[in-house]
C-alpha cells in the first residue's frame, strides 16, 4: 500500500483555490436567485418593497380611497401588484417616479387594469419619451434572457408632468411631491408625507450601497454638486421626518436625518479621495485600478457601480473643479 504526503503550501494552495471556487459559485447562484420584492413597513400602511440583489425599490401607499405607488420595474412590478392585491381590495389610483431610469418607471404596464394616473417630472416625461422608450423596445427584442420581462409588456407614459411643487390631496394624506432639480437624474424628485412622517427619495438617497450614476439609456446625467445642493435643500427644510425611504438598499426606519447627514458625507469622501489622486497625477485608468474605499464605505455593496462614479468625480473635477 503507497502512502501519500502532500506537502503543507501545496494543501494551502489547494485549499485557497476551492475557497475561491466557492466564493464564485457563491456569487454565480445568488445572481441566478429569483428577484425577491420583500414589503416592509415604514409607517401604518406605508410599505417599502425592498429588492433583493440592491437594484430599485418600490413604495407603496395604501389609503380608503386607493393606492399610491412609488417607482416600478417591468422585471418585478408584479410582485409589488400581487402585495396591493394581497393586502387591500382598493386600486391603485397614482403612479409617481422619483426619477426616469428603468428600474423605476418602466413597469407602468403591470398597472393598466387599474387605469392609475401617473405623475412625473417634465424631464422625466422626456426621458420617458425619448431614449428610455428606445431602450425598452430594444429590450423587447433581445433574446437575453435577463430582458424576458419585457417581452409581455409595453412601455407606457406619464399622465401628468410637473415642473414645480405639487401637492396631491388623497385618501386623507397631503403627498407633496418636489422636483428637487438635476443630482442622480435630470429630474428627480421627492414625495413627502407629513402625516406618516415620511419621505420618499428615490435614488437621492441610497443606503449601505454604492450609488448609482444616474444611467438613461446608457447615457450618465449625474450631478455631484447638484446632488449635494439637494440634499442640503432637503436638509435645510428641517422637515419631521422619522424616516426617509431610499431608492436603492434597506430603510433605517426612525433614523431621520442620519441617512442624508451619511449620504452627503459618502460623496464629500469619495469625490476628496479622487481629487487627491488627480493631484498626485493620477490618471483615471489608475484611479479606477488604485482607488481604495475608505474603510467607513467598505461594507457598502454593489461595487460594481463604483467605476462610473470614479469617471463621474474625475470629468467634473477636471472640468469644472467641484
Amino acid at each position: 500500500m503507497h502512502e501519500f504526503k502532500v506537502a503543507p503550501e501545496r494543501i494551502k494552495d489547494m485549499t485557497g483555490k476551492l475557497l475561491a471556487l466557492f466564493g464564485l459559485w457563491l456569487l454565480t447562484a445568488g445572481a441566478s436567485a429569483p428577484v425577491r420584492m420583500t414589503p416592509v413597513k415604514i409607517a401604518d400602511n406605508v410599505y417599502m418593497l425592498q429588492h433583493s440583489r440592491g437594484s430599485g425599490n418600490s413604495t407603496v401607499i395604501i389609503t380608503d380611497e386607493g393606492v399610491v405607488v412609488l417607482d416600478f420595474h417591468i422585471d418585478n412590478a408584479d410582485q409589488t401588484l400581487a402585495f396591493i392585491r394581497k393586502t387591500t381590495d382598493k386600486k391603485v389610483k397614482y403612479l409617481i417616479t422619483s426619477h426616469s431610469a428603468g428600474d423605476h418607471a418602466s413597469g407602468a404596464w403591470h398597472f393598466r387594469e387599474d387605469a392609475p394616473t401617473w405623475i412625473a417630472t417634465k424631464n422625466q416625461v422626456h426621458d420617458l419619451q425619448m431614449q428610455e422608450r428606445e431602450e425598452f423596445l430594444e429590450r423587447k427584442k433581445s433574446s437575453e434572457a435577463r430582458y424576458a420581462a419585457y417581452k409581455k409588456g409595453e412601455p407606457m407614459q406619464p399622465n401628468i408632468g410637473i415642473d414645480g411643487p405639487t401637492t396631491l390631496y388623497f385618501g386623507g394624506l397631503t403627498l407633496q411631491i418636489t422636483p428637487e432639480g438635476r443630482g442622480h437624474s435630470t429630474g428627480d424628485l421627492t414625495v413627502y408625507i407629513p402625516q406618516k412622517r415620511v419621505m420618499l427619495m428615490g435614488d437621492l438617497l441610497d443606503t449601505e450601497i454604492h450609488p448609482g450614476q444616474g444611467e438613461s439609456a446608457g447615457v450618465f446625467f449625474s450631478n455631484v454638486k447638484g446632488w449635494l445642493q439637494i440634499l442640503d435643500n432637503i436638509m435645510a427644510r428641517n422637515l419631521p421626518v422619522e424616516t426617509y425611504v431610499p431608492g436603492h438598499g434597506p430603510a433605517h426606519i426612525g433614523r431621520g436625518f442620519k441617512d442624508l447627514e451619511e449620504q452627503k458625507r459618502y460623496f464629500v469622501v469619495m469625490r476628496d479621495e479622487v481629487a487627491k489622486m488627480i493631484a498626485a497625477g493620477k490618471s483615471l485608468d489608475q484611479i479606477i485600478k488604485d482607488f481604495k474605499v475608505p474603510e467607513e464605505f467598505a461594507h457598502y455593496k454593489r461595487p460594481e457601480r463604483l467605476i462610473q462614479f470614479y469617471k463621474l468625480y474625475y470629468n467634473q473635477l477636471m472640468e469644472t473643479g467641484y
